[in-house]
């Protein structure tokens, strides 16, 4: 599947699980609601397999994965749902970053460079490589739908959708600390 094709239907399938819930509450139209929102759970499921199966090569792709999705959750956010709406916009706003980190380390000059403006104490430092926008994008997220996951009520098809979306920012810490640390380990040498 190509890069764009796979994000387009994970916006879809994010787009149908709101109008699957919509519908849930609507008299005469829970089955087709139900019907909706499980399918485009599964497919959402699918698609995020997919993009954590291609992170080795393209990590921006499980990132953008993510954006995405969750883009499309502020799309569909109530407008006075202030809590949900600023805790999506933060994150939003923290992916963007991290694709930016993830634009510098795949320049290896520059990187190099980046490394020195990071101090060396545990707190700025992930595993000894610096502690930057992409793992903080990371952790940030991985706490946030950690929080989702704890919430009574949310049936076991998200619950699984969360944490599949938890797992794959976990496989884009673990393949940026790679490419990190090759980067890093080749200037020392």
């Amino acid at each position: 599947m190509d890069r764009i094709g796979l994000i387009n239907r994970i916006m879809e399938s994010t787009e149908q699980i709101y109008t699957g819930r919509h519908l849930l509450d609507i008299d005469g139209f829970e089955r087709e609601g139900r019907i909706n929102y499980r399918e485009r759970l599964a497919d959402a499921m699918e698609l995020f397999n997919d993009a954590q199966l291609l992170a080795d090569n393209d990590l921006a792709l499980l990132i953008q994965s993510e954006l995405a999705f969750i883009t499309q959750e502020l799309q569909f956010c109530a407008s006075d749902d202030k809590e949900t709406s600023s805790s999506l916009k933060q994150a939003i706003q923290s992916f963007d970053d991290a694709l930016s980190a993830l634009q510098v380390v795949e320049q290896p000059e520059i990187y190099r460079g980046a490394d020195l403006t990071y101090p060396h104490q545990k707190k700025y430092r992930y595993k000894d490589v610096p502690r930057d926008s992409l793992h903080i994008a990371c952790m940030a997220h991985h706490t946030r739908l950690g929080n989702i996951l704890r919430a009574p009520g949310i049936n076991m098809a998200e619950k699984a959708l969360l944490t599949k979306r938890r797992s794959n920012l976990k496989t884009a810490q673990a393949v940026y600390l790679k490419k990190q640390k090759a980067i890093l380990s080749n200037a020392q040498a």
